[in-house]
């Protein structure tokens, strides 16, 4: 039995404050510069910087999506400055990843895809934001001081300072600069960028170096940026990034300057060496009724070294009668020994909603040029009342090495926490593999088990009222004390917190269910509901044998005051309606002017009716003597 190395990795450990007075964030610890003007790095340190989450949503930056095919069920691992900063496990077949928010706004993404055989594929995706703008005397700015964190032990590791300034000049105008200091490195970067109207916007920048390198020989160079973004709405193209950077050969980014004489055969081929143009253009069409069109590519050469490493990608996605068809490509090709991979997918999705709720069917075809052909069906879907268990069912067949091939994969999400669990088969062996994952929060009230946090949550608080649903949030309910987390809120934005009142229990009574907090960066913010557990009861208040005169108020009285959240109004024949009522308590009763006549009223709760200890209608009815 094999046993493999366990280790901890934090990617960043740091304290963060707000400062809303200039609308960023202060970080004292260990966290990644902003990558507006150079590319980012990790550091341990002190950074003041603005924070866009500040700003409206439509002043957001941007995500890369990373597509690709699988040959198998993969693992699919993606790296960030030799951190691993996104994992997941993906079916067979072409695959599209959304969700990813890399550390830094450009750079490159090193995309490792581990198949079930223990094959592993790696191509490089670099990425960068559109081109810099920003609206007129708007600011977006960064201080950072600390010293760099390499992943590569040999590395040198200095004290540096890095300072941007990006300032909206005019609508159409946008003026940025930027400086990086250490003792072995200075670097400057000025540059613009430009509405150009129906033409789309262009940015363009000049970076100028001195570095001396590990091995004492300085150099200096120059890399000039050009990047657009063009939208031809009329045509439903969207050009989102077109970039292009040339370097001359003295130059070196922070990055690279601080490793550049430690190069092996790896390091070269992601990037650790003295990069001299790059080339990326991202296009999709949209094609109405005939579906959408994608393609991705990217060329990098580089000094010193002979061919070009290369990506490609493209697809094709369409959808006739609820059926969704899918054809995509890809292409990597390496430098130096001019190997390149690539592969073709089909695939079609079916829902089976008729026959199966909340279930589909799908069908792949892969095939590669150094890759044997492989086709898989699978069946998945969701089940129980929140859809927080899903399924899938997998069967392949290659026509080379493994042959028929399956797993099986089930997760549920439930309020403490997610649980998975896997199985896989094939000719050579067979896999087991089972995860949990979850967050642990300490807050003023006790100790709260939850899903996975997300940066920013909300600590909902309904004291006393288990079970109850938050809605819109899979899987996520109160627990035995009435509280819950909702992951993953936006920060600097209204988030609506509501509780399905179809879950509460018959005891528990909450007038408002719905509030909106609005929680900083990286906050447990608080939305507190007011919760009245206890029995409903009609009761019917006489006094002096006559009922109790319409408009009386009644109060329950709390061992050293009145309970004024539980209060009500006699209705005709002495009726008062109560929620929330213990077993047994003591009224105030108050009727007349100002309140002139009052009466108390000793109450017991009948015996239990039912077995789960409530009427058969969910209400108690009695009468009440008041003296």
């Amino acid at each position: 039995m094999n046993t493999l190395p366990k280790n901890w990795r934090s990617i960043k450990s740091y304290l963060q404050r707000d400062i809303h007075a200039l609308k960023g964030q202060l970080i004292v610890g260990d966290s990644f510069t902003p990558s507006y003007l150079f590319d980012g790095i990790e550091f341990r340190g002190i950074q003041l910087a603005s924070d866009e989450n500040m700003l409206p949503d439509s002043m957001k930056g941007f995500a890369p999506v990373v597509s690709g095919i699988a040959q198998s069920h993969a693992q699919v691992t993606i790296k960030q400055n030799g951190y691993v900063i996104y994992q997941t496990y993906v079916a067979q077949g072409p695959f599209v990843l959304t969700d990813l928010y890399p550390t830094t706004t450009s750079g490159n993404l090193e995309i490792i895809i581990k198949e079930a055989d223990g094959r592993e594929r790696r191509f490089i995706q670099p990425f960068s934001a559109a081109p810099i703008m920003l609206r007129k005397d708007s600011l977006k700015y960064s201080l950072t001081m600390g010293h760099y964190r390499s992943p590569y032990s040999h590395s040198r590791k200095p004290y540096f300072f890095q300072g941007t300034l990006i300032y909206g000049l005019h609508n159409n105008l946008t003026a940025y600069g930027g400086v990086m200091l250490s003792r072995d490195y200075q670097s400057m970067v000025l540059g613009s960028g430009i509405d150009l109207g129906n033409f789309g916007s262009l940015s363009f920048d000049a970076t100028h170096a001195n570095t001396q390198l590990l091995s004492d020989k300085k150099s200096q160079g120059q890399a000039y940026r050009l990047q657009s973004l063009k939208a031809l709405s009329l045509t439903g193209t969207h050009l989102t990034v077109a970039g292009y950077r040339y370097s001359t050969k003295g130059f070196y980014d922070f990055d690279d300057a601080n490793h550049a004489d430690n190069l092996n055969g790896n390091n070269r081929l992601f990037g650790r060496i003295n990069k001299k143009s790059k080339l990326q253009v991202q296009v999709n069409q949209i094609l109405g009724d005939f579906g959408g069109l994608y393609v991705t590519a990217f060329q990098q050469d580089y000094w010193g070294q002979s061919g070009h490493e290369r990506g490609l990608g493209a697809g094709y996605n369409m959808s006739l009668g609820g059926i969704n068809y899918g054809l995509n490509y890809t292409y990597s090709r390496t430098p130096d020994s001019g190997n390149h991979d690539q592969l073709f997918s089909f695939s079609v999705h079916v829902p089976l909603d008729r026959w199966l709720k909340n279930s589909w069917a799908s069908y792949s075809l892969t095939s590669g040029k150094n890759s044997p052909t492989s086709q898989q069906v699978s069946l998945n879907g969701t089940v129980l009342e929140d859809n927080n268990l899903h399924y899938s069912l997998q069967q392949s067949y290659t026509n080379q090495g493994d042959g028929i091939s399956g797993n099986i994969y089930t997760g549920y999400k439930g309020a403490y926490g997610r649980l998975n669990a896997g199985y896989n088969y094939q000719h050579h062996g067979r896999q087991l593999n089972y995860g949990v994952s979850g967050g642990i929060v300490a807050h003023p009230y006790g100790l709260t088990f939850s899903q996975e946090l997300g940066e920013t949550a909300v600590l909902v608080r309904a004291e006393g009222a288990k079970g109850v649903k938050v809605a819109n949030n899979t899987g996520v309910t109160t627990d035995w004390n009435g509280y819950a987390v909702v992951p993953y809120a936006s920060s600097y934005r209204k988030n609506r917190v509501a509780l399905d009142p179809h879950s509460f229990a018959d005891d528990v009574d909450i007038d408002i269910n719905t509030q909106f907090v609005v929680p900083t960066k990286g906050a447990l913010t608080l939305a507190n509901f007011q919760t009245r557990v206890g029995s409903r009861v009609l009761m019917f208040l006489s006094y002096q044998g006559q009922p109790v005169p319409f408009g009386a108020i009644t109060t329950l009285e709390k061992p050293h005051d009145l309970d004024k959240s539980n209060s009500t109004i006699v209705s005709s024949e002495g009726q008062a309606y109560f929620t929330g009522m213990p077993t047994r308590g003591k009224l105030q009763v108050k009727w007349g002017f100002q309140n002139a006549k009052t009466c108390l009223a000793n109450y017991t709760l009948p015996e239990k009716q039912t077995l789960s200890g409530h009427p058969l209608s969910g209400i108690y009815t009695m009468k009440v003597n008041c003296e």
